[in-house]
């Protein structure tokens, strides 16, 4: 029997970046699906409050966990070496973590540490380019590190991972001579059992009394939420008797008054009894509102890839959609798309909901897992 590939996973935690925690976890279960023989061994590369239960849990059968050091912890260090990187392609300052793993076959996402240099396939990951659409949503000198770093990319020729063919067709503007190897990972969800959650209980905490919709984004400016508000103004006018319910964490790195205003515009239109704020809750409550409500609302300026619409997807829910073009190469079936700029677009669609529902249509999703572990196993063994 051949040896089986070592391939290491940064994991992240909770604390940092929890939507990377999440993908590497659906990584981890559609390895699971591979037959045995093709199944790597992912060797974890964890901080040490990284949800590492989580992992165990999927049952993979060829786990190893490694606790990174936390060498790279000097921010002042950090900063001369990525001048370092940018100017020479390496780095001035020498970070080592002397225990680091050694025989990997590959990594992803490819972060440029030192100890990985040997490694013989580093994927980098770039979820999307919102930077070049949106600028107005990023610090002037943010939107200057994510220029450095694509053209290092552009220029390294480093294998590529990419979220969607809207982002390729991004790359490819942005860089028509890369010489980068693409590969398109379109994650799919594994949606944990929520059945225990007991709905009524879950409603009855959050006062919960009328029909709702779900909004389950964080609260950056470019998910759009205020379109939301506008909407709900709009739809109003026609039918009392909705709710719509907004989970996530009620803060912003990029706008930290944003949830004020939102609050703000909601007294400033006697708007209160339409609205349920949850705060961060579990993965499993925010799933059974999602399943139990009219439909979810996606109302996003630009994604990537939503985990939102792929959590729609595969528990059948009925989603609300801004009409961005990776939404639309996102989801097919059960989907109404309007205007994210047009909050009436919006309130159209909601009326709709509220006045005749339209029927489910049944989908294969694991269809579209399998493709996404496929994908995945050929990046791996067709690297050039």
């Amino acid at each position: 029997m051949a040896q089986r590939k070592r391939i290491g996973l940064f994991y992240e935690s909770y604390r940092t970046l929890p939507a990377y925690v999440i993908y590497i976890q659906n990584l981890v279960r559609t390895l699971y699906l591979a037959e045995d023989k093709d199944r790597p061994v992912l060797v974890i590369l964890h901080l040490h409050d990284s949800p590492l239960e989580e992992l165990t849990d999927t049952g993979y059968p060829y786990l190893e966990f490694y606790c990174l050091q936390d060498v790279y912890a000097n921010p002042l260090k950090r900063a001369v070496n990525k001048v370092s990187r940018l100017v020479s392609g390496k780095n001035l300052i020498e970070f080592t973590d002397r225990g680091f793993p050694k025989g990997l076959d590959a990594i992803f996402p490819y972060n440029f540490r030192k100890e990985t240099e040997g490694v013989p396939f580093k994927l980098v990951w770039k979820p999307d380019f919102q930077e070049f659409h949106l600028p107005q949503f990023f610090e002037s000198e943010a939107l200057k590190q994510h220029g450095e770093y694509l053209d290092m990319l552009s220029k390294n020729g480093l294998p590529l991972v990419l979220s969607s063919e809207d982002s390729k067709r991004d790359y490819e503007n942005l860089y028509a001579h890369h010489n980068n190897q693409i590969s398109i990972w379109r994650f799919t969800s594994f949606l944990p059992d929520f059945s225990k959650v007991e709905f009524p209980a879950l409603k009855q905490r959050h006062k919960i009394s009328k029909k709702y919709f779900v909004v389950a984004n964080q609260f950056w400016p470019h998910k759009n939420h205020l379109n939301v508000l506008k909407a709900v103004k709009e739809v109003v006018s026609d039918h009392k008797d909705f709710q719509v319910v907004i989970t996530g964490k009620q803060s912003s790195s990029r706008d930290g008054g944003l949830f004020s205003k939102l609050l703000l515009y909601i007294q400033q239109n006697r708007l209160e009894q339409y609205f349920v704020f949850t705060g961060f809750i579990h993965r499993e409550e925010q799933l059974c509102l999602m399943k139990n409500a009219e439909a979810v609302i996606q109302p996003s300026l630009f994604e990537g890839w939503s985990t939102v619409i792929e959590d729609c997807k595969a528990m059948g829910q009925q989603v609300l959609a801004s009409h961005i073009s990776v939404n639309k190469e996102q989801i097919k079936t059960n989907v109404l798309f309007f205007d994210p700029y047009d909050y009436q677009s919006l309130a159209g669609q909601m009326k709709m909901i509220l006045t005749n529902k339209p029927a489910l249509t049944e989908t294969d999703y694991r269809a579209q897992i399998l493709a996404f572990r496929d994908t995945v196993l050929q990046t791996f063994n067709d690297r050039k």
